[in-house]
């Protein structure tokens, strides 16, 4: 198909005669930060997907060489952003999708990957999907790798806001849906005007999956793991400290604030708000107790007494390290 314009003399432009160049059908976001030894893996494993694909490396004021190493790159495919000011995760991920012109969003983490032929099992599962949900693999360090898989938990080839939220409970002894990677139609975003919450360091990727089914999006499930979470120690979202999670329970309260929710939805908000209440109260005792106030911490812990079950981890290991000056680390979801 040939794009034409014409001027005011009704005649066709010599620049139009260049075909209009197709839409993509998938735009992968990349938001990275100090990610200069591991950007060109997570590049080249979006490349080798056998979709029509664009790349956005979103830099996001990295005071490493992230950007030039994604730059680095030798394909036309990939684009490089880079931000003056580091916002997080959110705000980096926000500029890559206002960059984005694919028919879906995949959102890819700078450390992790898609495995081969990800794209495309999505896309053929999800033709008129607005969401498109796939099961992950977890490699963390110091632990053999588990597959945490959606179709499973949502027990069926579809999810819905009330079995998204009943999944995403905190601190819990599995995996939680928040870790997964889903691609997003780029429209339906647009229309609903949805982007990440530029205040959430942490479960930024919940909300906005909660947003999107909130606003009606119809969510297709496929059971193959087709994502690669690398989940380093000592990474941000493998801490989970009492400024995290008092930003995720104000993003909680303005999300069920601004959507009429049916009582099913309702109630597993509530269960999880619950659930960060008894995190927040344990990561105020692990505060207490790393700044050596036991009687601080406790008191903590009283005021949620639900939050000891969060002490089943091996606390003489955890009090051993935080005594000598280690941070204290909790798995969030």
């Amino acid at each position: 198909m040939r794009a034409w314009s014409r001027d005011s003399s009704g005649c066709a432009s010599s620049q139009s005669m260049e075909e209009t160049k197709p839409l993509p059908d998938v735009s992968v976001i990349i938001a990275a930060y100090c990610a200069e030894d591991s950007i060109a893996t997570s590049i080249a494993s979006a490349l080798a997907q056998d979709v029509d694909l664009e790349v956005i490396v979103v830099d996001d004021a990295s005071p490493d060489g992230t950007a030039e190493a994604a730059e680095a790159v030798d394909d036309p495919r990939v684009r490089v952003l880079r931000l003056e000011d580091n916002g997080g995760p959110g705000v980096a991920r926000n500029s890559g999708f206002a960059a984005a012109t694919g028919t879906f969003i995949a959102v890819l983490d700078a450390d992790d990957a898609f495995r081969p032929g990800r794209l495309a099992r999505c896309l053929a599962r999800g033709e008129d999907a607005d969401i498109i949900i796939d099961s992950i693999t977890i490699e963390e360090t110091g632990r053999p790798a588990r597959t945490l898989d959606v179709a499973e938990a949502a027990g069926g080839p579809t999810l819905d806001l009330t079995d998204y939220v009943r999944l995403n409970s905190p601190m819990a002894r599995k995996d939680t849906l928040g870790y997964t990677k889903p691609l997003f139609r780029r429209t339906f975003l647009e229309a609903n005007g949805l982007h990440y919450d530029p205040l959430l360091r942490i479960g930024e990727d919940y909300l906005l999956m909660a947003e999107a089914l909130a606003c009606g999006a119809r969510c297709a499930v496929v059971p193959d793991a087709g994502y690669v979470y690398r989940r380093r120690a000592g990474s941000i979202s493998a801490r989970l400290g009492v400024r995290h999670i008092e930003a995720m329970l104000a993003a909680d309260v303005c999300f069920e604030a601004h959507h009429t929710l049916c009582e099913e939805v309702v109630e597993a908000i509530a269960a999880r708000r619950s659930a960060l209440s008894d995190a927040l109260a344990f990561a105020e005792a692990i505060e207490q107790l790393k700044a050596r106030r036991p009687v601080s911490a406790a008191v903590a812990v009283m005021r949620r007494p639900r939050s000891a079950i969060h002490f089943r981890y091996p606390i003489g290991a955890r009090l051993h390290r935080l005594f000598r000056g280690g941070a204290p680390e909790a798995a969030a979801s």
